[in-house]
């Protein structure tokens, strides 16, 4: 009887020690969750799009890129940059950074938070701790080359505030001259870039021009600034875009417990923070004074209460009759598709609860929805050599997927 005891809390043990081991498997995470449904399998709400799972079970992943044939992504935790080669996960990263770590349960923004490909050049957003003892940490952008599949040639672009749990910001985009340009949050700092009265300048809450000068890393720094800065007034944004039929540059700003926004930028575009979010009132209109000659303008749409958006990618002519689409994501699991008018400037509905272009909370959302389940997307990027939609979903058992119309060829 002894005897059988004792196996019986062997074999207990030694399947607990099993199981305890493949569950701190990010994949096998995946499939346990989805399998019992205690994860959510996401779900198009349109039967003429197809998702499949590129890669699941990867750990809190903010970005991705296209290079060649192949996919990186980042860690945003680790700090490392992962590759996906001919459809699978490279065992060693490509780069791996000393990110900022809090040392406490707070939440933070920092990490691993920006990429994008250019021909051969990778362009890196991420908050760098330099010295953990005296906690110097900056957000740096860096310029790579890709050979051999290999990041080489490291070459330092320019350095942003990075002091603060908040507001990194960290995405990026080129546009079709092959400029760069990225977001970083206001970082809570009370400056003129936030349109408040007063002469301090800070390198945050803005959208800038990468790597415009290499003698100038900090544009604050610069005899001038604005020459870095393509547009102010942002409070905090996750999502960047170019319109490749315009080569317009679109934005999704997170409001703070109300008015997340949807943005058509301009050279020079000041989005309000922090004395409007979502749209201005007459009285606001008349009394706003912002920073320098940037100009003012209302969002191509707002959610009254906050969903935190966050990554934004058009498609081209490769979807067809669902090319002049927006899509956006959000940190609440939603994918959301807009239309766009013909001019390509203003997006459009059918239903007049959103005519006026916001998301009340008692109004239908059900003609923007486009997708569920996706737990937190952080990024949306669409692929112009194979016409897929690439999503990433931020969880440590998460995953990136792609979409694409069923009759795309």
């Amino acid at each position: 009887m002894k005897k059988l005891v004792t196996v019986i809390v062997v074999g207990i043990i030694s399947l607990a020690v099993f199981f305890s081991f493949i569950y701190n498997e990010p994949e096998f995470r995946y499939y346990l969750g989805t399998s019992t449904g205690l994860k959510d399998k996401p779900v198009l709400t349109d039967n003429n799009f197809t998702i499949e799972g590129v890669i699941v079970g990867i750990q809190a992943s903010t970005a991705l890129t296209f290079i060649e044939n192949d996919i990186l992504f980042l860690e945003k935790e680790t700090g490392k940059i992962r590759h996906i080669e001919n459809n699978v996960l490279v065992d060693e990263p490509v780069w791996d950074f000393n990110v900022k770590k809090e040392g406490c349960e707070c939440y933070t923004e920092s990490g691993l938070l920006g990429i994008i490909s250019v021909d051969s050049n990778i362009y890196v957003y991420v908050t760098e701790e330099l010295d953990s003892e005296n906690s110097i940490v900056e957000n740096r952008i860096y310029q790579f080359t890709w050979e051999n599949n290999k990041l080489q040639n490291q070459l330092l672009l320019n350095i942003l505030p990075g002091d603060g749990n908040m507001h990194h910001g960290g995405a990026m985009v080129a546009d079709h001259n092959k400029n760069i340009y990225a977001v970083i949050g206001d970082q809570t700092l009370e400056t003129e870039l936030r349109n408040f009265n007063n002469d301090l300048i800070s390198d945050a809450g803005i959208i800038l021009r990468v790597g415009i000068d290499n003698k100038v890393k900090s544009p604050s720094l610069s005899d001038s600034p604005n020459d870095h800065y393509y547009g102010v007034g942002i409070r905090n944004s996750f999502g960047l875009a170019i319109d490749p039929f315009t080569n317009n540059l679109w934005i999704t700003e997170n409001g703070t417990h109300e008015y997340d926004e949807i943005n058509l930028t301009f050279p020079k575009y000041n989005s309000g923070w922090a004395k409007i979010q979502g749209p201005a009132t007459d009285e606001q209109l008349q009394n706003f004074v912002g920073y320098s000659d940037y100009e003012y303008s209302d969002p191509e749409f707002s959610w009254e209460e906050t969903f935190a958006p966050t990554g934004i990618s058009f498609v081209d002519n490769k979807w067809k009759k669902f090319s002049n689409s927006v899509f956006v994501g959000d940190c609440s699991g939603n994918l959301y598709k807009f239309q766009l008018n013909d001019s390509r400037d203003k997006l459009v509905f059918d239903n007049p609860e959103l005519q006026d272009l916001v998301l009340n909370a008692d109004d239908s959302n059900a003609e923007i929805i486009f997708g569920k389940n996706f737990g937190c997307i952080t990024d949306i990027e669409y692929n112009p050599d194979d016409g897929y939609l690439y999503i990433i979903s931020y969880l440590n058992n998460g995953a990136i997927y792609k979409i694409s119309p069923k009759n795309l060829e």
